[in-house]
C-alpha cells in the first residue's frame, strides 16, 4: 500500500497541449506481465495519470468520434485495411508526453517497462508500470514528472506502507 505524503494540492504534475495531467494514483503491483521484460510474478511500482474532464477535452472527443466516422466510412468505400490505422485517441498524444522518474534512498535504478495511455472508456486516463519492486528498507519515493521531455517543477513523495 502507498501513501501520498507530499504533491500539488491539485495533483496537477504536468500541462500538455493546454490540457492539466493529474496524478490518479501509485500503487505496489503483482500484476506486471511477463512479456512486458518482467519475470513471473515480478512485482513492480504503477503511477496513474488522468486528465480531469474539461472544455478542450470534450472538443477533442467530438473531433475523434468524426475521424472515427470517417475512418469507418472509408473502410466501407475500399475495405478493410485499405484506410490505414484507426484515428489516435484524443488523450493518448497528451498523456503519453508526460513521463515521470522514481528514486528512493537506496539508489534504486526503476525503468519504465510498460504504458498504457487512453482506450474505449478511458479516453483520458493512462499509468505507466517500473520495475523493480522497492527493495526492502525504502520507505519513501519520490517522483518527479516531465512534459515533452523537460521537467515540470511538480513532484510527489510516496510512503511506502
Amino acid at each position: 500500500m502507498t501513501t501520498i505524503v507530499w504533491a500539488p494540492g491539485d495533483l496537477i504534475v504536468a500541462s500538455n497541449e493546454g490540457i492539466d495531467v493529474r496524478l490518479a494514483g501509485v500503487s505496489l503491483v503483482r500484476d506486471v506481465p511477463e512479456h512486458l521484460g518482467a519475470t513471473g510474478g515480478e512485482r513492480g511500482v504503477r503511477i496513474g495519470l488522468e486528465a480531469p474532464r474539461n472544455l478542450e477535452t470534450q472538443r477533442r472527443d467530438i473531433a475523434h468520434l468524426q475521424e472515427v466516422e470517417a475512418w469507418v466510412a472509408e473502410q466501407k468505400l475500399h475495405g478493410k485495411g485499405k484506410a490505414g490505422p484507426p484515428p489516435t485517441m484524443p488523450g493518448q498524444a497528451v498523456l503519453s508526453a508526460v513521463k515521470a522518474d522514481i528514486t528512493d534512498n537506496h539508489d534504486t535504478v526503476y525503468r519504465c517497462v510498460a504504458g498504457r495511455w487512453a482506450g474505449t472508456g478511458t479516453e483520458w486516463d493512462g499509468s505507466w508500470t517500473f520495475l523493480p519492486e522497492p527493495p526492502a528498507g525504502v520507505k519513501h519515493l519520490t517522483i518527479e514528472f516531465t512534459g515533452n521531455g523537460e521537467l515540470t517543477g511538480k513532484s510527489c513523495r510516496v510512503q511506502l506502507d
